[in-house]
């Protein structure tokens, strides 16, 4: 009887170890890191697409000016409620576009998690519209060099 006295309490203090690391880990992520992402739109070097290419080790960003007139490119676009959209946009004759949407967080002040939600494709390589019932997540560092972010995998 003592014996299973101590199996129960040993197993209730484990337990109960679990859950507060557990909730620590949810606090740190939880915390608010300064988003200066919001309401942005960023030109992608290399015609990549963000949660498309998922081998992609590196992307370079460049911040779109309104003013700039660009047919063929690839871009991303940051609102204020943490959503993104990666887009490509081509000139006449190249009429396939691709779109990832998804939702983004910052885990760390130099740290985006990406989370894919689904992937468009219109024009001349129209499909359904894939979407992710477990949205694909990646995880890049942010490193700021003046107008431009690079974003790496780990």
């Amino acid at each position: 009887m003592k014996n299973n006295i101590i199996i129960i309490y040993s197993a209730l203090l484990t337990l109960s170890s679990v859950i507060s690391c557990e909730k620590a880990k949810e606090k740190a992520v939880s915390k608010n890191f300064d988003n200066y992402l919001n309401n942005s739109t960023w030109l992608i070097k290399n015609e990549k697409l963000i949660g498309y290419e998922t081998d992609e080790k590196q992307f370079i960003l460049t911040k779109k000016k309104d003013t700039a007139v660009i047919w063929n490119f690839s871009a991303v676009e940051f609102t204020d409620k943490n959503k993104f959209r990666s887009y490509n946009s081509w000139e006449c004759g190249n009429d396939c576009f691709t779109a990832i949407d998804g939702k983004y967080q910052f885990v760390e002040a130099s740290k985006i998690e990406f989370e894919i939600e689904n992937i468009a494709h219109t024009g001349t390589c129209e499909a359904p519209v894939e979407h992710f019932a477990k949205p694909k997540i990646i995880t890049l560092n942010v490193a700021k060099f003046g107008d431009s972010l690079v974003l790496n995998k780990n």
